[in-house]
């Protein structure tokens, strides 16, 4: 398949930025304050830059589907990977997030 290296590459580059965005989101959980517009605009960045990932790895799954040529290629192989590690991520950082928030509201319950 052509571009495939740029296709991996752009595949790893948004799951990366994905999980970043993600543990930023966390740290802010973390820091919480009552206002969860930065925490919420964090976790929708996450979301859209995995969906772009996605819609790359897509493509290649409809080549493959289209013209059924196997490509075993390494960094396409690690682009999956970090594709789907960064998804995983996201769904578990959800959970730790609400936790941090209901925690922090909680604590202000008990003061």
């Amino acid at each position: 398949m052509e571009n495939m290296e740029e296709i991996s590459f752009n595949i790893i580059t948004y799951s990366g930025q994905a999980k970043a965005n993600v543990m930023a989101a966390i740290d802010a959980s973390r820091k919480f304050t009552g206002d969860k517009a930065e925490i919420e605009a964090l976790v929708t960045e996450a979301r859209n830059h995995l969906k772009t990932a996605q819609e790359s790895h897509f493509k290649v799954l409809s080549q493959y589907a289209k013209d059924q040529v196997n490509i075993i290629d390494p960094l396409y192989m690690h682009a999956e990977d970090q594709m789907m590690s960064a998804e995983t991520f996201l769904d578990f950082a959800n959970e730790l997030i609400e936790t941090n928030i209901a925690l922090y509201e909680l604590r202000g319950r008990l003061k």
